[in-house]
Order: structure tokens, then C-alpha cells, then sequence
């Protein structure tokens, strides 16, 4: 969807070059003897969408919650721009939050809502109603301007939400999961709408979310948590189909992890061999591993096919596991197929819808998965503690 063209007057929307860059510096929150956050070290560039994504408990909202300035580090510095924040209010920091449940104030009016923040800094009233009016015309609301929360829909409100924090003219606008709460036509609609207004007002976005999906359609920049730490940080094309390591590979659902010892290595490639004897081709990406060095590759789901094993067998060439189907899920335009292996681990092929209902298969069958070597992603940590899936059995 896109916004109507009014525009914020220039003395209220133009920030100096890179001042909505955030730079986190050795961060560590600790509460008692438990690191939320520990040893953080990020650059979010001026101007990007970037998504903090991650499991409940990963220390996303933390995170979010230090850069606004609700939470105080244990340790560490906080830079937007060129100025170390930490000690500072979040009206200083020129940051906006807008909160998962919008916390809407009841008593006021569509449009009084959205002038509270500059009713709290002195804003006459004729100012600011005149700019309240301008942002709810940006996120297309102006014919609700006199209306109550209580009479508009899950998403009339977010927008609400949205024009009230964008109303201050933040340098950076925090979103601490701000689609969970809508049905699933809605969010979807509502992660256009955000993506457009960021697009529009070049300014920092920082969005925390546990939802794969919602960070690969809206970020400039994936950051993917675990357990207070970065897991890996970069395009969500490269998270996608470059993961680091096995957890991202898993966590972000489009990829399988297999893991085998180095057997032998040309200029060009090494060849994998499994605990339990399956032979794995994978390119040389980087500086060579020992013989005997166990190394773990993934591959997408959507890469793989699968087929009965022919007289009952299962696979004896390389490039290829067997297992019996645990169970499939049809999304539409492709089923999901999920294979438990010999060795017991879940293997996921998405299989396009035609192919599947052309020869079909049912829980129990006994099926091989094959892929080609040139789909085969080297990881740069080998998955030695057999990590599971954070999602599995999710549908993710």
C-alpha cells in the first residue's frame, strides 16, 4: 500500500547524515547471575531496516529495550550517531518505541493521541494538532481523527501507534514485535505498510520479531539471536541461503544440516563421510580442513527430491540419506515433506505441489532424499553437539 504524499515540514524531518546509525559496544546486561545480553558488538547503519530475530528468551527485547533507554548495560556502550547514550532519556537519544501493545491512551481521541508526546514537550495546541494531522494523513487515518480506540480495528490502531511515536521525528524507531498481535491477512498487509513508511522517511528501523518470515520480507539487516549472543548478522538473502552456522541453518527453517568427517580434498572440493557411512559432496569455500576434521553443510529444503528406494534398498550413492516419512504438511504451493533419518534427526524437503501429488507419499513410507552437490552450503562451525531445531515440529 502506499502512503498519500503529504510530507512532515523539513524543520521537523531532516537529520544529519548517519545520525540514526547505532553502534553496540561490548553490551552485557546481566539480571542477578544471568546474562540477558552478553558481549554484544553491532553496527546498525543510518537508515536501514535491520530485524533483531530470535526464540523467546534470546535477548532481543533487551536489546531493544537498552537502545531505547528503558534498561540500563551492566557493561558496554550504546552510540546513535556519533553521541554514547547510555546514562542518557529517551527523549535525549531521539529514539521513539512503539510497543507491542500499542498502549493507546482510551480517554483521548484518535488525533489527541497522537499529539500527546508533543503536548509533553510543550507544543502549543494548535501546533501540534496541525502536525498530528499531517502524520495521520501519512499512514492514511485523517478521516479517523475524532474517533476512540475502543471503534477502530487491531490495525487502524497500530497505525495509530505508528503516527504517534513517528510524531516526535525519532532518529531511530524501535518496534518491539508489532504485528503478533494481528491475523494473519492483516500482518501481512501491516508489513508492506512499514516497509513503505521506513522506505519514506529514511530513518533507522529496528524491529524485534521470533517470526522467520516477517524479518526476510521487511530487513535490510538480519540479526539472528540465541541465548544473548549473535548468531550471525547480515542481508536476510545471505541468512537465508548463507548461513553460519548450524543453528542459524536450522532456526531460520529453509535449510538441512548434515555433518561427516573430512575423507579427502581436491583444489575444487572435499568429500564427507557420515557416522553412519552416507558420503557428502561439498565445495571448498575457504581455508582447508584437516583429514578427519568433521565439517557440516546445509541445504535448502526446496533443493532436495525425494523417491522410494528401488527393491526396498536405501541409498547407496553419494549425495543422498534415507529415512521413512514422518509426516507431510501442504502449504499450497509446495508440501512439505518431514523425514526421520536412520540416525533418528528430522530432514525436511519441500517438494512442489505437482511433483508430491504426482507420486504421492504417506506417513511410514520408506523414501530417499537426494540433492546436488552444487546446492551443498559449507558451514563455518561444524554441528559436533548434534544442535536441534529451536522450531522443530513448528511448521517452520
Amino acid at each position: 500500500m502506499n502512503y498519500a504524499p503529504t510530507s512532515i515540514s523539513p524543520a521537523h524531518s531532516v537529520h544529519t547524515k548517519g545520525a540514526g546509525e547505532i553502534r553496540l559496544v561490548n553490551l552485557t546486561k546481566s539480571f542477578g547471575d544471568m546474562d540477558a545480553v552478553k558481549d554484544i558488538n553491532l553496527t546498525i547503519p543510518h537508515g536501514s531496516y535491520c530485524c533483531l530475530l530470535g526464540p523467546s528468551g534470546c535477548g532481543k527485547t533487551t536489546i531493544l529495550r537498552m537502545i531505547a533507554g528503558h534498561e540500563t548495560p551492566t557493561t558496554g556502550e550504546i552510540y546513535i550517531g556519533d553521541d554514547m547514550v547510555v546514562g542518557k532519556t529517551p527523549v535525549e537519544r531521539g529514539t521513539a518505541m512503539m510497543f507491542q501493545s500499542y498502549a493507546l491512551f482510551p480517554h483521548l481521541s484518535v488525533l489527541d493521541n497522537v499529539a500527546f508526546y508533543l503536548k509533553m514537550r510543550g507544543v502549543g495546541k494548535e501546533e501540534r494538532r496541525t502536525r498530528a494531522r499531517e502524520m495521520l494523513e501519512r499512514v492514511q487515518l485523517s478521516h479517523l481523527a475524532n474517533r476512540m480506540p475502543a471503534q477502530l480495528s487491531g490495525g487502524q490502531q497500530q497505525r495509530v501507534a505508528l503516527a504517534r511515536s513517528l510524531i516526535t521525528n525519532p532518529k531511530v524507531l524501535l518496534l518491539d514485535e508489532p504485528l503478533s498481535a494481528l491475523d494473519e491477512f492483516l500482518r501481512l498487509r501491516m508489513r508492506g505498510e512499514l516497509k513503505n513508511l521506513q522506505d519514506e522517511l529514511g530513518i533507522t528501523f529496528v524491529h524485534v520479531t521470533h517470526t522467520q518470515p516477517e524479518a526476510i520480507a521487511l530487513a535490510d539487516m538480519v540479526v539472528v539471536m540465541d541465548t544473548g549472543r549473535i548468531e550471525q548478522a547480515a542481508s536476510a538473502n545471505e541468512i537465508y541461503n548463507r548461513p553460519a552456522t548450524p543453528y542459524v541453518a536450522r532456526f531460520m527453517g529453509g535449510q538441512n544440516v548434515l555433518t561427516g568427517r573430512v575423507e579427502s580434498i581436491s583444489p575444487t572440493g572435499m568429500v564427507l563421510k557420515s557416522e553412519k557411512g552416507e558420503i557428502f559432496n561439498a565445495p571448498l569455500t575457504g581455508a582447508a580442513p584437516k583429514l578427519g576434521e568433521p565439517v557440516s553443510i546445509s541445504m535448502r529444503r526446496d533443493r532436495i527430491s525425494i523417491s522410494k528406494p528401488q527393491n526396498g534398498k536405501g541409498a547407496q550413492q553419494a549425495d543422498a540419506v534415507t529415512g521413512v516419512v514422518d509426516s507431510t504438511e501442504y502449504q499450497g504451493s509446495f508440501v512439505k515433506v518431514s523425514i526421520v533419518l536412520d540416525g533418528g534427526e528430522t530432514f525436511v524437503a519441500n517438494m512442489p505441489d505437482h511433483e508430491f501429488f504426482a507420486e504421492p507419499v504417506d506417513h511410514g513410507v520408506p523414501v530417499v532424499a537426494r540433492w546436488k552437490p552444487e546446492h551443498v552450503h559449507v558451514l563455518s562451525k561444524a554441528d559436533t553437539e548434534g544442535t536441534k531445531d529451536p522450531y522443530a515440529g513448528s511448521g517452520h
